[in-house]
């Protein structure tokens, strides 16, 4: 499996998002007819990818896991929005939310929340030490 754009170390989370990158480069590349379907791909995969870290998070009693969860809905929340666009046969504004927004969003999460959560689940946060 490809590693992701920016891997953090943890298997599973790795080569979830690994995925999520590769659905969003696809996603990028289709004719207008194959973006509802690749956006419920997306989704689909999301809610997957964020049941499996939850499960792995709660395993390894990550503290910041209400946050984290509720940073997850968030994000299909989000995702979901994108039907509104199908809705309305936008499929301009669709690739914009694809490619452009949730796309962001995800890999700012994967920056910033999923990172600290990553050094939580292997036991290292000697990076995230403040300064004296």
């Amino acid at each position: 499996m490809p590693q992701p754009n920016n891997p953090l170390g943890v298997p599973l989370m790795d080569e979830d998002h690994a995925r999520l990158e590769a659905l969003f480069a696809a996603a990028a590349n289709l004719e207008d007819a194959g973006l509802p379907s690749a956006l419920e791909e997306i989704r689909a995969e999301l809610a997957a990818h964020f049941a499996r870290e939850e499960k792995l998070m709660q395993t390894h009693q990550v503290p910041v896991l209400p946050c984290h969860i509720e940073l997850h809905q968030a994000l299909l929340d989000q995702a979901a929005a994108g039907t509104g666009f199908v809705e309305r046969a936008d499929m301009v504004g669709l690739r914009v939310h694809l490619a452009g927004a949730l796309a962001h969003l995800v890999e700012q999460h994967v920056a910033t929340a999923d990172t600290v959560s990553a050094a939580f689940i292997k036991g290292d946060m000697s990076g995230f030490a403040c300064a004296g």
